[in-house]
């Protein structure tokens, strides 16, 4: 008798673990499989020709480059010795070296025209942040540089965010 309440106690046991079961099957019964859903193309408009992310251009690549033309026209401003800048995406860092060697404070005024000079010539960009940071000037003339070299940007790319990071903690 006992083995009879223990076989129908495992028949019963097999039989809902069974009935649980999800059927995964669609690609078996789908030969062509064409039921593929590619989870990075969720962020589309609702016609699904653009992708809303800032950090997408629709080719899947972050934009990561050295403006040297926003730089040269921010030289020109009297109150700037050098500067380099660095884009990624839609926002610039400007890293400059001011005229006045022995202010390294960037006033609001200033950083104002660095934005306005940079926006003009790339219109493209939405956010300016700007450091008269000796360090961060250096490094950001080392990151012109190996771009500029045709370094992979992959690793740099993560470098520049925790140097931007350490500079200016509001930037996202």
């Amino acid at each position: 008798m006992k083995k009879i309440h223990l076989f129908l106690a495992a028949f019963l046991l097999i039989l809902v673990l069974t009935g649980c079961n999800n059927n995964d099957d669609k690609a078996v019964n789908d030969p062509d499989n064409t039921n593929v859903e590619n989870v990075a193309d969720k962020q589309m408009n609702e016609d699904e020709s653009a992708v809303h992310d800032e950090t997408n251009h629709g080719d899947n690549e972050t934009r990561f480059e050295v403006a040297d033309k926003a730089a040269d026209r921010i030289v020109k401003l009297d109150e700037i010795d050098t500067a380099s800048v660095i884009v990624a995406d839609e926002t610039a860092y400007a890293a400059v070296v001011l005229t006045d060697q022995n202010n390294d404070e960037v006033t609001k005024d200033l950083e104002d025209k660095i934005a306005n000079e940079v926006k003009a010539e790339d219109t493209e960009i939405q956010k300016v942040y700007v450091s008269a940071n000796p360090d961060f000037v250096k490094q950001m003339k080392d990151y012109g540089e190996k771009i500029n070299q045709g370094q992979p940007v992959e690793g740099l790319f993560e470098e520049f965010t925790d140097a931007v990071q350490r500079v200016f903690p509001d930037a996202h």
